[in-house]
């Protein structure tokens, strides 16, 4: 049974590699330099930060978050239910396996003709 998540911690060793792989290879290869007091502002784009930095975010900018989160999860659960439709395909439930699913895709798609129907995905308007 252990031989099963052999993928899953190889590949969890892999993402705790390369991520502390970065943060080394940044102390080890980073510059120790002069610190001044335009070197430790924040950079924004390139621009010098202009007013508070906890200015107010306007609602919207969290609905289009909530929207981005419902469509990765929609593709997180859709991704190993397609690896393993032909696994239920052969054990005769692949029709009642599609039938759930194709029920998940259509509530997320009420999701979304909502928040279409709210303007969520009007770019154009304020507020």
């Amino acid at each position: 049974m252990i031989r099963e998540f052999i993928p899953i911690l190889f590949s969890l060793g892999m993402a705790l590699a390369v991520a502390l792989g970065g943060i080394g290879m940044g102390v080890v290869l980073g510059k120790v330099g002069r610190r001044s007091r335009a070197k430790d502002m924040a950079y924004e784009c390139g621009k010098d930060p202009v007013g508070s930095s906890s200015a107010r975010f306007s609602v919207k900018f969290y609905l289009v978050a909530m929207i981005f989160i419902l469509f990765d999860i929609e593709v997180i659960f859709m991704y190993p239910w397609a690896v393993s439709l032909a696994g239920f395909r052969q054990s005769g439930l692949g029709w009642q396996i599609f039938g759930l699913m194709m029920a998940f895709v259509l509530l997320v798609e009420v999701g979304h003709l909502y928040a279409y129907k709210k303007g969520v995905f009007d770019w154009n308007q304020r507020g």
